[in-house]
């Protein structure tokens, strides 16, 4: 008998001990914390995977206290690529590398293979983003499609803007486990193209996913803390 596929993964990606923005780290670990909590709030029974890719090691004490909102921590602040690019600033392409390396573990790992074997939805959720009233796992839940926030109009002002039209808002969107592949295959684009074009991430979404296979929400009900500025947006 074929595993029922009722279980929700929110994979949470952070950079704890990262040297840009205005958020010092204690604000950031607490801000993470506040997020998680938000998660077990509106999906009580969710599947929750830390993934930080911080350009400085994290402390043990930072990860043991975060495990007891996570079911799993995935540490990747000693990996030499992803660190590298984040220790330069390059914030998108060390978030797609994060990403898909957090995707290949999931694939790659028995204990976590197994655990997927009975996800139905997996969410992406940028660390300090709350949940918020309104939230809805079931509009999300549409087989064989990417759930993202409706499309943005570009700031881009250059060329660029002729075929980075939109963007799609990244710190929040969902995808059907069978897309696990497809999406791997976006991130490697996405850093192939950032790293061509110094487009970022959101842009980068919107240029290299498969339209056929995106569903748009109006609003995604969520709010996060923007780095470089400590301003909360709503989404």
């Amino acid at each position: 008998m074929a595993p029922i596929k009722d279980k929700i993964l929110f994979i949470v990606t952070s950079a704890l001990n990262a040297d840009m923005g205005v958020v010092s780290r204690k604000d950031r670990f607490d801000q993470t914390v506040k997020g998680l909590l938000s998660i077990r709030k509106y999906v009580p029974d969710a599947l929750i995977l830390l993934t930080d890719g911080s350009p400085n090691k994290i402390d043990d004490e930072k990860l043991k206290a975060l495990a007891h909102f996570a079911n799993f921590a995935a540490d990747f602040s000693d990996d030499r690529q992803i660190t590298e690019l984040a220790f330069n600033h390059q914030k998108s392409e060390a978030e797609n590398l994060l990403l898909l390396k957090t995707l290949m573990l999931l694939q790659q790992d028995d204990g976590m293979k197994d655990i997927m074997s009975n996800v139905g939805r997996i969410f992406k959720i940028s660390g300090r983003t709350d949940l918020m009233d309104g939230f809805d796992v079931e509009e999300h839940m549409i087989e064989g499609k990417y759930v993202f926030k409706k499309r943005m109009p570009t700031w881009l002002s250059d060329t660029r803007k002729e075929f980075a039209t939109d963007l799609l808002i990244t710190r929040m969107f969902s995808f059907c486990p069978t897309l696990m592949d497809d999406y791997m295959k976006m991130c490697e684009n996405n850093i192939a193209l950032v790293l061509q074009t110094m487009i970022d991430t959101e842009h980068a979404h919107f240029v290299n996913i498969n339209k056929d296979l995106l569903v748009e929400l109006d609003e995604i009900h969520c709010t996060g803390i923007v780095a470089g500025t400590g301003a909360v947006e709503i989404y």
